[in-house]
């Protein structure tokens, strides 16, 4: 009987063998089992993930296993007592399993607890249930085994990198519109353009009418669920927030006006001409605002900001931060909070 287990492309295939103590599935799950242990104790706090340095000195632990087992102090540390792991090891693994984005620049060689962390795992693993058994094994078949192990590590890694607030670059020698589009662009990069999109435009109406209540719901949640005539109502305005504009939003569009709303849409100055041709096709094209979503946003904080780029600065950061107020209201995904730029005076903590 073959099991297999698949990270990210490559499987590494185990034969259960009659009569063997333990074969190399067990073997593996063994193992994992000490990895999980060992991962968990070195939580910060509870519902807290460790450091990325822990993560890294068990990247480079593992790597070490491949050759030597049980591992002796030479085989992952060096003369200067440091970790044997860099920036370009760690590149090296996560690349193996999909993961390229710069997760840490030493690989946490310079960090003081990434000794400690390696030496706690060293520990678990020579001491395992299944040490015997391990060492046996072909370097061949150990090293599927330390793949597999690898391939857990470089999850947390994606979770990482999943969970981190989006980072935007604001240019504020470029005019309102185009800052906007560079903050959509980035978050186009991590596939939530939508949800940044219409939390913008929410932010952007809460700052401009502050006596108003502006509603905030998740990006996921239905107009249909909570009987809403789209995604913000303002007056007798209804305004429908979309990246990529489909027949059905000018659908509601129409229905909008058979109901007496003035309908408005808002998406990107790529898609306009498109939206503009299907209103047109529903004939609606006369009686539906379909603006650009950039200078709807962006010139709105221009005119706050006097156009001057000392106060642009200012309104930029009050568009970001009251985006972000809304985000963790309506949100449970913590990746679309942006980190305000330093040049905004912003923070991570923001």
């Amino acid at each position: 009987m073959v099991y297999s287990l698949s990270f990210d492309g490559r499987t590494a295939c185990f034969r259960v063998e009659v009569g063997a103590a333990m074969n190399k599935e067990e073997l593996f799950e063994e193992v994992l089992r000490e990895l999980i242990a060992w991962y968990d104790q070195q939580r910060p706090g509870p519902g807290r993930e460790p450091e990325r340095y822990v993560v890294c000195a068990g990247l480079a632990v593992l790597e070490r296993m491949k050759a030597s087992y049980p591992l002796r102090q030479e085989d992952y540390i060096t003369p200067k007592n440091q970790v044997r792991t860099s920036g370009p090891l760690i590149r090296e693994i996560l690349a193996r399993f999909g993961e390229t984005r710069n997760y840490a620049s030493e690989g946490g060689r310079t960090t003081r607890g990434t000794r400690t962390a390696a030496d706690s795992l060293v520990e678990r693993l020579n001491n395992c249930a299944c040490r015997d058994q391990l060492a046996a094994l072909d370097p061949n078949d150990r090293g599927d085994i330390v793949h597999g192990l690898q391939g857990w590590l470089a999850e947390k890694v994606k979770e990482y990198f999943n969970q981190q607030r989006l980072e935007v670059e604001v240019d504020l020698s470029k005019p309102g519109p185009q800052i906007v589009g560079d903050i959509l662009a980035a978050a186009a990069e991590r596939k939530m353009a939508g949800a940044v999109a219409q939390h913008l435009v929410g932010a952007k109406l809460a700052l401009r009418y502050p006596h108003l209540v502006i509603e905030n719901y998740s990006y996921t949640t239905a107009d249909q669920q909570l009987n809403r005539p789209g995604d913000f109502v303002v007056g007798d305005t209804v305004f429908h927030v979309t990246v990529a504009p489909m027949p059905a939003v000018l659908e509601k569009c129409a229905s909008n006006l058979r109901n007496g709303y003035r309908p408005l849409l808002l998406t990107p100055e790529s898609r306009l001409a498109a939206a503009r041709q299907m209103a047109e096709s529903l004939g609606i094209e006369k009686s539906t605002g379909i603006f650009p979503l950039e200078s709807f946003v962006g010139q709105n904080v221009e005119e706050m900001a006097e156009f001057g780029k000392e106060k642009l600065a200012e309104q930029m950061r009050n568009l970001l931060l009251k985006y972000n107020e809304r985000v963790a209201e309506a949100e449970t995904n913590r990746a679309l909070l942006i980190d305000v730029p330093a040049n905004l005076g912003g923070n991570s903590d923001d």
